[in-house]
């Protein structure tokens, strides 16, 4: 195969909505040094604008209690700390507005290992009394100018019973008064929903907030890979394409909100990951390698790349597998949805961002002499004499895939220029594999943390003679792996240290002068 990028650019640079929102589990693991020395590495190698967690209002943040007069008291010490080392770092809070506090909550249904409440309140206007408590306090402590860029989502997945216990109708009744509370605050305050589950509700917030006069600012939602699996019997039926779930149910958003009575809200999917599955039986979501493997590398890229302009939002679940829906995990490598595992390694998903970000400048378009193989795909940015070229293998378990080779010709160069390849690849940028060949201990000695350490780093390497003056090259690509190349003008060579010497060889002859005397 021919790839060719052609030197005319687009006149669009990429909008990088997965730069928007990082999510962490819960606001309680936010007060723990580690999640937060993982969060700073993420920021610091990819950086992130909000962030996103469960949590808020759970007991043991301590918000909510009562006076001996039955009266509501609320307590913002924990809630503050979280918020004060989100924005230190440079992260703003993407709200989410529960669980449900046991002195409001109507039942005991929890969810999570540490138990979050899932049940409406008793009293739908106690519920609204802490809602505006916090908004003013948040006001009171950061300012309206800085509180009025975050976003306020209304509770989590409400659409799912493990999640909501009410019904839809309580629903609203929860999200009305809540927008009520934070728009009495401020009319700048953004206040969204539903946060479901697959994409549901969409249409029917957005009808009944505008029939109701009901603020909505934004509509929220999650999806993940396998949900095809989960509403598709192992896909029959399904009318995606294999590979296409996603970005097509994305897509169908986009385009069902551009036509609604409320065209102009954003449109924010606040969880998504690379949970994948080959057939409805092996859907799971505790025990799913496609988080911790080389698999989710081409997911991100081939996913951000699609949807760059189908949404304000890519938020992923989450950061870091310090995080315990299921109990906090002990073993390297557990299933667990973070970008770094628990001691902070970089897992592959990681490097697909670090890669993504990299891509700067305006967009080249690309030709190809055929159709590109399933799962293969490229983009190409430049930015002065700057060209980066991300091409990616995606493995899609319907479809049987072999390596993607070929020729890239990149626009023509001018004088001498520096090619850097970047490969993200089982045992470079993706150590589960290493980690799964030493039988997957669970602790780790100080020999197997150093050559995991080693295996967790994307390949680098100055290509010669692999590329004919700077402009092609010959590539090769397995299933699941991904690559970044940059190419840039050589730079002028180092002085020679002559004149140095020279100044050194005084500077020592005054000195063992001086010390004579």
């Amino acid at each position: 195969m021919n790839l060719q990028i052609l030197s005319k650019p687009c006149a669009t640079t990429l909008r990088k909505p997965w730069k928007n929102a990082i999510a962490v589990g819960r606001a309680y693991e936010l007060l723990r040094e580690d999640v937060l020395e993982h969060l700073r590495y993420v920021q610091r190698e990819i950086g992130f604008r909000y962030c996103r967690f469960h949590g808020l209002f759970h007991d043991e943040m301590g918000v909510v209690g009562r006076r001996d007069d039955g009266s509501l008291a609320f307590r913002w010490h924990q809630v503050d700390k979280v918020y004060d080392a989100l924005l230190k770092m440079g992260l703003r809070p993407f709200v989410e507005l529960n669980p449900m506090p046991s002195e409001l909550a109507s039942g005991t249904e929890t969810i999570f290992d540490w138990k979050m409440n899932v049940t409406p309140p008793k009293d739908y206007g106690e519920w609204e009394q802490l809602v505006e408590a916090f908004g003013r306090h948040l006001v009171d402590r950061y300012g309206l100018a800085e509180v009025e860029q975050w976003y306020f989502e209304v509770w989590n997945e409400p659409n799912l019973s493990g999640f909501w216990t009410g019904t839809k109708e309580e629903y609203w009744l929860l999200y009305e008064a809540s927008a009520r509370a934070l728009k009495r605050i401020s009319p700048t305050f953004r206040v969204g929903g539903p946060a479901s589950s697959k994409a549901n509700w969409i249409s029917d917030i957005i009808e009944h907030t505008h029939k109701n006069g009901i603020p909505l600012d934004f509509v929220s939602t999650h999806l993940y890979p396998q949900d095809e699996y989960v509403t598709f019997t192992d896909r029959k039926g399904s009318p995606h394409a294999p590979g296409q779930f996603f970005a097509d149910t994305v897509k169908q958003v986009q385009k069902d909100v551009a036509k609604s009575a409320r065209p102009d809200l954003e449109i924010h999917w606040t969880e998504w990951n690379s949970l994948s599955t080959d057939s409805t039986d092996n859907v799971t979501w505790v025990d799913n390698t496609s988080v911790d493997s080389l698999v989710g590398a081409a997911i991100v890229c081939d996913t951000c790349v699609a949807l760059d302009d189908a949404c304000d939002t890519l938020c992923w679940w989450v950061a870091s597998d310090l995080f315990e829906e299921c109990g906090t995990p002990h073993a390297e490598f557990s299933c667990t949805y973070g970008l770094v595992t628990i001691n902070g390694l970089p897992k592959s998903t990681f490097h697909a961002f670090e890669f993504l970000n990299r891509l700067r400048g305006a967009v080249l378009p690309a030709e190809a002499d055929e159709i590109l193989p399933p799962g293969c795909g490229s983009i190409a940015t430049q930015e002065g004499d700057h060209l980066r070229v991300l091409l990616w293998h995606r493995i899609v378990p319907e479809v049987g895939q072999k390596a993607w080779t070929g020729k890239l010709k990149m626009p023509f160069a001018q004088g001498p220029v520096v090619v850097i390849e970047s490969r993200i690849a089982a045992g470079q940028g993706s150590a589960w594999e290493t980690w799964k060949d030493l039988g997957s201990p669970q602790t780790l000695s100080p020999e197997e943390m150093r050559l995991l350490k080693a295996a967790s780093r994307p390949s680098c390497r100055l290509l010669g003679s692999d590329v004919s003056d700077g402009n092609t090259w010959n590539f090769s690509l397995a299933p699941g792996e991904v690559c970044l190349l940059e190419r840039h003008s050589q730079g002028a060579a180092a002085l020679p240290k002559v004149e140095l010497r020279k100044q050194l060889e005084e500077w020592e002859q005054k000195m063992s002068a001086s010390s004579k005397k």
